[in-house]
């Protein structure tokens, strides 16, 4: 597929390394060529040094035999117009980023239809749902469902509660136990590994398990993790992630308390949310969180525009035994640290961007796709079609490409963690863990 990435900022460039594993024909148009230098350094792809609103420089990447337009700039009206020539152009499919609410809003006198868009990217949202999902799931470093929660993928840091460390996988658990879970990555500092059973698990790693939902709890126990949910809710910073996680938090029935340093965004907060507490006060002033309440939070979310703030904030109420604490963090190259120094999940905007553009893009024989925080590899699901090859083949004779395994298998409406004497059949949905390097492989066996 040929496709044209506008802006080679994080999103820009973070999308252009995911698709150039899988040998996609990309192009990125980028205005800044410091950029453009640093990319046709790192990546081997072309680089049109231009603006995304520019004609000349869209026709210069080639927009008239482009599949795909990806407009991630960081300027919305950028990412409108580059999309409007895609589409006059006669590009299949155009996704644009763009923050600004009214653009997508049911008052906007412009529809998305009208400008020719076939999917808005709004990365406050995108982020406030993974909040969301972080906090209902307050023991899990990330969780990911598949098939309206049949299957989960749960992220998992291990301390000296977990009975396993310094164990292999193939001496952990009963034969009972591996029907129900399967760790399918794991994080070793900088390290992604996709384990067999001679690798091992030891404090400080970041697991990657999958399991059926009604067995999480089980898995809980199983590493020394408890299931208690949360009740009351700090959140540092109310700008359009604070408030949308404020209320979201709300209307489930939580004791939320939102601190705010500036007196007209509480002001327009303690408006807008119905049951929540509004402070206005400066959140880098950690005696202040403290007097607020700070000791009898369950979880702590900081959602300022200052990494700095947010992660040292997360540090000081993990220090003071709050349950769960999340911290938005700007910079992608931070994350991988954050597990290792103490916080519990980190949430990255401009991530949560690409992560959704590329559930788009894997369309088509891909029913669903799902990335990770601080790893390089991805979930996802194929249909067996009639006619695959791999039907009527136990996984232990598929011949998987390096760097994937089958997680799990849905049947209908049974969904299981499947083991090598199963056999695929055809109908069946399989749901993959792959590192990037080996999807494009995987593609071809589903195509």
């Amino acid at each position: 597929m040929k496709i044209i990435i506008v802006g080679a900022g994080e999103v820009g460039f973070h999308l252009a390394k995911k698709l150039s594993f899988e040998k996609h024909d990309l192009v990125i148009v980028e205005e800044n060529p410091e950029q453009c230098k640093k990319i046709e350094e790192m990546l081997d792809i072309s680089v049109v040094q231009g603006s995304g609103s520019d004609q000349k420089a869209l026709k210069d990447a080639g927009i008239d035999d482009a599949d795909m337009l990806i407009a991630a700039s960081g300027v919305d009206e950028v990412n409108i117009i580059a999309s409007m020539i895609a589409w006059k152009s006669g590009v299949r499919l155009k996704v644009a980023r763009v923050r600004n609410r009214y653009y997508y809003s049911p008052d906007s006198i412009l529809k998305q239809k009208d400008l020719g868009i076939d999917l808005f990217i709004h990365p406050e949202d995108e982020v406030k749902e993974e909040i969301v999902s972080l906090l209902m799931r307050a023991t899990a470093s990330e969780i990911v469902s598949f098939e309206n929660g049949k299957i989960l993928f749960v992220g998992l840091k291990l301390d000296e509660q977990c009975p396993f460390l310094n164990l292999q996988l193939k001496d952990m658990t009963s034969e009972e136990m591996r029907r129900k879970f399967r760790i399918v990555a794991i994080q070793k500092a900088d390290k992604t590994i996709i384990p067999t059973g001679e690798d091992y698990i030891n404090k400080n790693d970041q697991i990657f398990v999958v399991t059926r939902e009604e067995n999480l709890s089980d898995l809980l126990a199983m590493t020394g993790k408890s299931n208690a949910k949360l009740e009351k809710i700090m959140i540092l910073g109310g700008g359009k992630i604070g408030s949308a996680v404020a209320m979201n938090l709300e209307e489930r029935g939580l004791d939320v308390t939102v601190v705010e340093s500036d007196k007209a965004k509480s002001l327009r907060l303690a408006e807008e949310l119905k049951r929540a507490t509004v402070v206005q006060a400066d959140g880098a002033e950690i005696d202040i969180l403290v007097r607020e309440g700070l000791r009898d939070a369950d979880g702590f979310v900081a959602v300022t525009s200052d990494d700095e703030t947010n992660i040292i904030s997360c540090l000081l109420a993990k220090h003071l035994g709050i349950r769960k604490v999340i911290a938005l963090v700007s910079r992608p190259d931070y994350i991988p640290l954050m597990s290792v120094i103490g916080i519990d999940s980190t949430v990255n905007m401009r991530l949560a961007t690409a992560k959704a553009i590329l559930r788009f893009i894997r369309r088509g024989d891909i029913l669903s796709v799902a990335l990770f925080h601080g790893i390089e590899a991805e979930a996802i699901e194929f249909e067996v079609k009639k006619g695959n090859k791999l039907a009527g083949k136990p996984l232990k004779r598929l011949s998987l490409p390096d760097g994937s395994l089958v997680a799990a298998i849905v049947r209908g409406e049974e969904a299981f963690v499947p083991h090598g004497d199963n056999i695929i059949e055809q109908g069946d949905k399989v749901i993959f863990f792959a590192l990037p390097q080996a999807i494009r492989n995987l593609e071809g066996k589903f195509s």
